[in-house]
């Protein structure tokens, strides 16, 4: 029969080895079911999540769900192995007990882990999907789990997650074209900041063509941490702009299906309109017309020229 039996007191820190030795389970992975006694251990350690770029780990901002990234280093994660051990311990009778990364142990090279309780998976909303960065550098979907405590458990402000919990509902609001906080992710090896720095100055250039300001929105799709930032929009005229630096069909392709995205989320529907450094493509052009998404161009002699949607 599987014991049951738990005598580490809140608080406390442990080795994997005493860990090990007490209530079995492997040493080395960050989700490890127990076939001695009926846990299954999770590690978390956010400063090991930063060196990818992100760091889901930690308590939401209330304090009653612990977030926990799935495992998984390459490619999109998968129900298997430690996120299946998760998802299933209710059905298989397991505690989750959770341990935070707490330094060294004195004198030696070895990790101390700190216990901060029992919990189980959220029974409403278990998890939800991220994008995060795998040890390639390519972007993929991670799980993030929501743990609730059962009973009492140990809570300190480093333990606070650094993104916090998903969205519950969508949340739209209009910001300064200023905020350029998007806190999204990007390749290793890739060289984002040149596509970023043309798409600003031709929003730049395009704000002082008008001769008035223009805002942007922030939108935060419910089941998620992150907003998605507009890049400009006109109020007067209820128009969404998305800017591109190149007038490529790859960039038009991706310029469309982001008008589309956060069309969606913006109350009453907005006119949406490419904002270009040229003029595309016949053919590209054409494409514009049969959504219905207009084109504001750069033309070097007149300044901006814009071609509405068909």
């Amino acid at each position: 029969m599987i014991s049951s039996r738990w005598d580490t007191p809140l608080g406390a820190s442990l080795t994997r080895d005493e860990r090990m030795a007490r209530y079995g389970g492997a040493k080395y992975g960050g989700i490890e079911p127990s076939s001695s006694t009926a846990n299954t251990f999770i590690y978390s350690d956010p400063a090991r999540g930063e060196a990818f770029g992100y760091n889901f780990d930690g308590w939401n901002e209330d304090g009653t769900v612990f977030l926990y990234t799935g495992e998984g280093r390459l490619g999109d994660q998968v129900w298997s192995a430690g996120n299946r051990a998760i998802l299933e311990h209710q059905a298989k009778g397991h505690d989750l007990r959770v341990f935070v990364a707490d330094g060294v142990v004195p004198g030696t090279a070895k990790k101390s882990h700190r216990y901060i309780g029992r919990f189980e998976l959220d029974r409403e909303s278990p998890y939800f999907l991220e994008e995060a960065p795998d040890e390639a550098g390519e972007l993929r979907t991670v799980f993030v789990f929501r743990l609730r405590p059962l009973g009492e458990a140990f809570q300190r402000e480093v333990d606070r997650s650094a993104v916090g919990d998903a969205s519950e509902e969508t949340q739209a609001k209009l910001i300064s074209t200023e905020s350029h906080n998007s806190p999204t992710f990007a390749s290793r090896g890739s060289a984002p900041t040149t596509a970023e720095r043309r798409e600003a100055e031709l929003c730049a250039r395009y704000i002082k063509f008008l001769g008035r300001p223009l805002q942007r929105w922030s939108i935060l799709p419910a089941g998620e941490t992150r907003p998605l930032l507009t890049d400009l929009y006109d109020e007067q005229e209820n128009e969404l702009y998305e800017a591109k630096g190149t007038a490529t069909r790859d960039a038009i392709r991706r310029g469309i299906g982001q008008l589309l995205d956060y069309r969606r989320h913006i109350k009453p529907t907005p006119k949406i309109t490419l904002l270009l450094p040229h003029r595309p493509s016949a053919d590209l052009f054409d494409l514009l017309q049969e959504l219905g998404i207009s084109c504001v161009y750069e033309d070097v002699a007149r300044g901006f020229r814009r071609a509405p949607a068909g």
